[in-house]
């Protein structure tokens, strides 16, 4: 069975990267807040109002044009209703919709506020509740792709799909490094072990150690003669990505038509 390195590592978006799923953030938890708002007002109203039985006596079309030059109505009802004293009061409702919620002439129930009947609602949900959800649902929304997008950028490299060819590692080239040694570490799975090479900038001196991916068994016997190994990367970029070759390696008392692709590779 040959073993393919075939996953890479990518940088994040910089500055960018950063910046966005902070905004992500703010705006999701600025809805959340604007939700609870609507919400405690709501509840608030409640525990003041009175029922009583209304009308709708109007719908008020409004029409607005997107970019593209489309055109749109929407509909806001106009209801009445009597207070004890027999005061008629009129007020518009603050939903618009299409299609339109109700008609003219239609029996409605209203809630309104005793010391101030001016303000008043129609009850159901679109009047209740409706602003609320709305801004709950994009505030979760928002905030967990701003979360998942700081994970994601917040790492020192996001992983490559499997399969992805080394070239995608930005502008690198390839190398021959020289092997500086093997790393064993134990895992639950059991022993795993790590090729290093060690390259050293010409120009500047500074080294770089590049580490592969932990493999199942113990490479040596099948690298004895080598003093090399090739990896691709970008020396203008000391803490770019990089990919190492290993494809030559076989897991031992295996058949080696088969083919499998290991995990991503571990950044210098």
């Amino acid at each position: 069975m040959q073993i393919t390195y075939s996953t890479t590592t990518v940088r994040s978006g910089g500055r960018v990267g950063r910046i966005v799923p902070w905004i992500l953030l703010v705006v999701g938890l600025g809805l959340l807040a604007g939700s609870g708002f609507a919400i405690w007002s709501e509840m608030k109203f409640r525990g003041i109002a009175v029922e009583t039985d209304g009308r709708v006596v109007e719908m008020l079309a409004s029409t607005s044009r997107d970019r593209d030059g489309r055109t749109s109505r929407t509909y806001r009802p106009v209801f009445t209703f009597a207070l004890p004293s027999g005061k008629q009061i009129r007020v518009e409702g603050s939903v618009a919709s299409n299609p339109p919620c109700c008609t003219v002439g239609e029996a409605i129930r209203v809630r309104y506020d005793p010391a101030r009947p001016e303000h008043a609602a129609m009850t159901g949900f679109m009047e209740s509740w409706f602003v609320g959800t709305l801004l709950g649902g994009m505030g979760v929304v928002f905030t967990l792709v701003g979360v998942a997008t700081r994970r994601v950028f917040g790492r020192r490299g996001v992983a490559a799909m499997p399969g992805m060819p080394p070239a995608a590692v930005g502008s690198a080239m390839g190398f021959a490094v020289p092997l500086a040694g093997l790393r064993r570490e134990q895992t639950p799975q059991g022993p795993r072990w790590m090729v290093q090479a060690r390259w050293q900038d010409p120009r500047s001196g500074v080294q770089r150690l590049f580490e592969g991916e932990p493999l199942p068994f113990d490479p040596v016997p099948q690298m004895r003669q080598m003093t090399t190994v090739q990896v691709q990367f970008d020396p203008s970029a000391p803490d770019g990505p990089y990919w190492m070759d290993l494809s030559f390696l076989q897991l031992p008392g295996t058949d080696t038509d088969a083919t499998i692709v290991a995990g991503p590779v571990r950044r210098g």
